[in-house]
C-alpha cells in the first residue's frame, strides 16, 4: 500500500510540475503580498472605521434601543397589571349587579328569616370571592346593621393570615369604610391602609341609596405582580387618585427617591423613561372612567448604562489592539497560511488527476489546517457517509408520507356523532349521552394522536373500533348486528395505528346504511407470519365497484377528489404497503355468499415495551 501511494505521489508530482509551468510564465504576484495588501485595505482600514462608528454612532443607537426595550417591557407589564386590576373591579361588581344579595335581603326584611339570609349571603361571598386569588379578604355589611359583618377569605390563605386580616379590617379598615361609603355613590374606591389595598363598592337600591357595602382586600402579589418582570426592575409604585397603593401609608414608597404626584398630573397612556437625580424610572398614566391611575417602576441604573459602556469599551479595545494584531497577522501569515495552502493545493491536484487514494502527510502547524488535512484524508469515508445520509433521507421521506396519510380524518363521521349526542341531550337526560361522549373522546384522541405514534397494540386499536361501533349503534339501533371473534393472545401484537376503524366504517357505510338490518363480523387471527384482520358485512359490491376498488388500491393510481370512505381505504392500504412492502395490504371482494369481505394483512410482530414507548 505504501509503495502504491508513493507511486501515486510521484506520478502526481510529475503531472503537477507539468501543469505548473504555464503559471510561472504568467508571473502572478505571490499570495503573501496579495494577502498583505488585502488585509490592509479590507481589514485594517475598515476596522478603524468600524471602531469610530461604534464609538460615536452605535452608542447612540444602542441607547435608543435600550430605552425602547425598557419602555416595551414596562408597558407590557403595566398592561397585564391593568387587566388584573380591571378583572378585580369587575369581580367586585358581581355583588351589586347580580340579584342574589338584593333578593335575599328583601326576603329577609319581609320574612325575618335571619338564618336563611345569613346562609345565602355567606354562600354568595364564598362562590364569587373565596376562589379568586386576586382577593385576600372580602367583607360585606348592610348599612342598617354595620356591626354585623359577612366575610370570606381566599381559600389558599392560612388561618393565621385570615385572623390578622379580620383584626386589621375591624380596627383600621372599617372606620375608613364607614367614612367613605356615604359619598361613594355607584363608583368604586381604592384606598391604601397600612400597606393593604382595598376596593370599596356600594350596593344600591333602585333609588340609588346604598343598602350594603362590599370591601375587598387585593392580593398585591397577584394584581401588581407583573410589574416585577419588567426589564431592570428594582421597585414599583402604583398611584390612584392621589394615593400610592404600594407604599405603607399611602405616601411615596421607600427606595424610590425623586418621584412624586406631579409625574402623574397628565393622562398619558404612553410609557415614558425619565431620570431623577441619579435614578432611572419608567412610568405611565391611565385614566379608566373616573379614576386616575399611574404606574411607576424604578430601574437598575447600572443595567441601563452598561449597554452604552460596553460599546465604548469594545471600541477602545479595538483601537488599542489594532496595531499589534496587524503585525502578528503579517508575521505569521507566511508560516501559518502560505505553506499549508501550498500542500493542500498539491494534494487537490492529485485528486484532480484521479489519484483518489492519495493521503497527505501530517505537516500542519495550526489546528485549522490540521483539520483540513484530516478532512481531506477522510474524503473516501465521507462518500460512504453521504450514501448513508441519502438512505436516511429516503426513510424520513417514507415516514413523512406515512404521517401525512395518517393525518387524514373523516369529518363527516365526527359531525354525525356530534349530531347524535346533541339530539340525545335535548330529548332526555340519559347516561347514554355520557358514554357517547366518552367514546367520541376516544375517537378524537385516536385521530389527533398527539404522541405521533406509527404503531399501537391491537388492544388499543380495538378500543378505537369499540368506540366507533358504540356511537354508530346509537344511530342505527337494532338495524346493526356486530359479531367479533378476536384471539386474546394477539392483543399485544403491534399494528399500524388506525387501520381497522376506517375499514369497519366503510363496511357500515356501504353494507348497512340504506338497509333495514345488517351484520358486521370482525375476525382477527394469525396466519403464519401474518396477522389477518377480516371484516365482513352484508351485501355485495357490483362488478363496476369492484374494478374501482382494485384501481383505488393500486400503488400507481392517482385519483382525483375522493369521498371519505374511499379515501379511508386507500389511506389504510398505502400505509400498510409503505411499512411492510409487497405481500401485505388491503383487499376487498365478494365472498360468494351474499357478503363483502375486507381483508387486512400485516406482519405479526409483538409490541415490545421499548417499541411502544418510542413509536
Amino acid at each position: 500500500m505504501e509503495e502504491r501511494m508513493t507511486g501515486e505521489k510521484r506520478s502526481g508530482a510529475g503531472q503537477l510540475s507539468g501543469a505548473a509551468q504555464p503559471l510561472a510564465v504568467r508571473k502572478k504576484s505571490p499570495l503573501k503580498w496579495s494577502m498583505i495588501t488585502l488585509l490592509t485595505l479590507c481589514w485594517l482600514l475598515p476596522l478603524a472605521v468600524i471602531a469610530y462608528v461604534m464609538l460615536y454612532v452605535a452608542a447612540g443607537k444602542i441607547n435608543s434601543q435600550t430605552e425602547r426595550t425598557i419602555v416595551t417591557s414596562v408597558d407590557n407589564a403595566i398592561r397585564i397589571c391593568e387587566m388584573r386590576m380591571d378583572a378585580a373591579v369587575e369581580a367586585s361588581r358581581n355583588a351589586s349587579y347580580l340579584p342574589t344579595i338584593k333578593e335575599c335581603y328583601a326576603e329577609y326584611l319581609a320574612s325575618g328569616d335571619k338564618l336563611a339570609f345569613q346562609k345565602t349571603v355567606n354562600l354568595f361571598l364564598e362562590q364569587h370571592y373565596c376562589y379568586n386569588d386576586s382577593f385576600l379578604y372580602t367583607s360585606l355589611f348592610f348599612t342598617d346593621a354595620p356591626e354585623e359583618q359577612f366575610f370570606t377569605a381566599y381559600r389558599g390563605s392560612t388561618s393565621n393570615a385570615v385572623y390578622q386580616a379580620s383584626r386589621r379590617f375591624e380596627e383600621k379598615v372599617m372606620p375608613k369604610v364607614l367614612e367613605i361609603y356615604p359619598e361613594l355613590d355607584t363608583d368604586v374606591a381604592v384606598i391604601n391602609i397600612e400597606g393593604g389595598v382595598y376596593l370599596i363598592r356600594n350596593l344600591m337600591t333602585p333609588s340609588y341609596h346604598p343598602y350594603a357595602v362590599l370591601t375587598t382586600e387585593l392580593n398585591r402579589d397577584v394584581v401588581f405582580g407583573s410589574l416585577d418582570g419588567s426589564w431592570g426592575y428594582m421597585g414599583s409604585a402604583v398611584y390612584v387618585d392621589g394615593t400610592f397603593l404600594t407604599g405603607d401609608n399611602g405616601g411615596v414608597p421607600e427606595g424610590m427617591p425623586g418621584i412624586g404626584p406631579e409625574l402623574f398630573e397628565e393622562n398619558n397612556r404612553e410609557c415614558r423613561l425619565v431620570k431623577r437625580g441619579k435614578e432611572y424610572y419608567a412610568y405611565a398614566v391611565r385614566k379608566p372612567e373616573r379614576h386616575y391611575i399611574g404606574y411607576m417602576i424604578a430601574l437598575d441604573k447600572q443595567a441601563v448604562i452598561d449597554e452604552t459602556y460596553a460599546v465604548k469599551y469594545i471600541s477602545v479595545t479595538l483601537i488599542l489592539f489594532m496595531a499589534p494584531l496587524v503585525v502578528i497577522v503579517f508575521y505569521f501569515f507566511s508560516k501559518k497560511v502560505t505553506k499549508p495552502i501550498g500542500s493542500l493545493t498539491r494534494a487537490y491536484h492529485m485528486l484532480e488527476e484521479g489519484n483518489f487514494g492519495y493521503q497527505m502527510e501530517s505537516g500542519a502547524n495550526s489546528q485549522e489546517f490540521e483539520y483540513l488535512e484530516e478532512a481531506f484524508n477522510q474524503m473516501s469515508a465521507r462518500l460512504q457517509y453521504q450514501i448513508d445520509k441519502i438512505y436516511t433521507e429516503e426513510m424520513a421521506l417514507k415516514d413523512a408520507r406515512i404521517m401525512a396519510l395518517q393525518a387524514q380524518i373523516n369529518p363527516h363521521f365526527l359531525n354525525n356523532a356530534l349530531e347524535i349526542i346533541n339530539w340525545e341531550a335535548r330529548i332526555d337526560e340519559n347516561y347514554k349521552v355520557s358514554r357517547m361522549i366518552e367514546n367520541l373522546s376516544v375517537m378524537l384522541e385516536a385521530t389527533m394522536d398527539r404522541r405521533h405514534r406509527r404503531f399501537v397494540t391491537l388492544a388499543e386499536e380495538m378500543s378505537y373500533v369499540e368506540a366507533y361501533l358504540f356511537i354508530i349503534s346509537q344511530r342505527l339501533g337494532e338495524r346493526l348486528r356486530v359479531e367479533k371473534a378476536v384471539d386474546e393472545g394477539l392483543l399485544w401484537m403491534k399494528i399500524p395505528r388506525l387501520v381497522i376503524q376506517p375499514i369497519v366504517e366503510n363496511a357500515v357505510e356501504h353494507g348497512i346504511n340504506g338497509q333495514t338490518e345488517g351484520r358486521i363480523a370482525l375476525r382477527i387471527y394469525k396466519e403464519e407470519e401474518k396477522l389477518v384482520i377480516e371484516v365482513r358485512n352484508t351485501g355485495t359490491i357490483s362488478e363496476e365497484d369492484e374494478e374501482k376498488i382494485k384501481a383505488l388500491l393500486t400503488d400507481g393510481y392517482e385519483p382525483g377528489e375522493l369521498g371519505s370512505a374511499s379515501l379511508g381505504i386507500r389511506n389504510v392500504n398505502r400505509r400498510i404497503r409503505i411499512i411492510y412492502g409487497e405481500g401485505f395490504g388491503l383487499t376487498i371482494a365478494n365472498d360468494g355468499n351474499g357478503e363483502t369481505v375486507s381483508r387486512i394483512a400485516v406482519r405479526a410482530e409483538e409490541m415490545r415495551k421499548q417499541t411502544a414507548n418510542n413509536q
